[in-house]
């Protein structure tokens, strides 16, 4: 029979909920803060670009170049596709924009704030997972653009030029967006949480005071180290195009001076059209400004903490 002194304590129980409750709420805090960041379209319109030439080539080498084309706007990588298909005649299949939800980069983003927050656990160890993570992460979004086209293809075959035929690719894609992702996130944190033994860890913890460690000085790195200088010279770049968009872009001086026409002549959808577009140049703009000072001050500052496993491993810390 088990004594009533080997139960778990009302303090402990309330101890652990508290490390619970403080993770929750700090991802939720992430989640809000990434919502922000990215409230402008296209905010990761390089990225999106890379992903859709990735998509094109891959595609032309499994199905065949001449079903799909690669619209480019203004000699730059463009971020859309069209499929061809003799069953889509008829079908309205519409092409394809790689926005910025297209590109896993929210996936990636809150699965590695996930491990980051997971209690107990090493920096090597969390770092270790979010990279591989986020690799896999990547070659499965692109693979679940590539199985697209074989979707849309099987609705229209079966009912070859019927409007919206290729809805089995819009719900797959969906499917993903809502669901599948999601279902990804858990199993690769799962999986990585028990591979490095996380459950044994997470036991021996404290209170929730032992899921945070408390910087205990700053100081400049110096001599600054290489990877250092390499951080602030891209920090430095992405300051000056900020600049240059907010206070010198003729175009968007063009687009200001559309908004600002807006007048009873112009419709209210139009107007709105406009005023978009201008808070997502300039949006876009202030938030470059604001990610390139963190990591200028990641690059310049280094934090000392209570605990020698506080601070994120970088080049600096593995060459010494």
């Amino acid at each position: 029979m088990q004594k009533a002194g080997d139960d778990v304590s009302w303090s402990e129980i309330a101890a652990k909920l508290k490390i619970i409750g403080s993770v929750v709420l700090l991802l939720m805090l992430g989640e809000v803060t990434y919502r922000w960041l990215t409230t402008p379209d296209d905010t990761f319109l390089l990225y999106q670009q890379l992903i859709t030439w990735i998509w094109f080539h891959l595609h032309g080498l499994l199905f065949g170049s001449e079903t799909v084309a690669y619209f480019a706007i203004a000699n730059e990588p463009g971020k859309v596709l069209e499929f061809f298909h003799p069953s889509f005649v008829g079908s309205g299949m519409p092409p394809l924009d790689v926005t910025d939800d297209c590109v896993a980069v929210h996936e990636i983003a809150f699965v590695s704030f996930l491990i980051w927050m997971t209690p107990g656990i090493s920096s090597k160890d969390k770092l270790r997972g979010m990279l591989t993570i986020a690799g896999v992460i990547t070659v499965l979004n692109i693979v679940r653009l590539l199985v697209l086209y074989p979707l849309a293809v099987q609705g229209c075959v079966a009912n070859p030029g019927e409007y919206g035929c290729w809805a089995p690719m819009m719900k797959f894609h969906q499917f993903m967006l809502d669901y599948g992702f999601l279902i990804l996130i858990m199993l690769g944190w799962t999986g990585w949480y028990l591979s490095v033994g996380g459950p044994a860890k997470t036991r021996k913890m404290g209170g929730v005071e032992s899921l945070f460690s408390r910087p205990k000085g700053f100081s400049g790195r110096t001599p600054m180290p290489r990877w250092s200088m390499a951080l602030l010279a891209v920090a430095l770049l992405m300051i000056l195009r900020a600049t240059y968009v907010l206070a010198f872009a003729d175009s968007t001086e063009e687009l200001r001076f559309l908004a600002d026409g807006c007048d009873a002549a112009a419709t209210p959808a139009l107007c709105a059209a406009r005023n978009a577009v201008v808070s997502d140049v300039t949006g876009l703009a202030w938030r470059s400004m604001l990610v390139a000072t963190v990591i200028g001050l990641f690059a310049t500052v280094k934090i000392e903490w209570e605990d020698d496993d506080g601070e994120l491993p970088t080049p600096e810390s593995e060459e010494e």
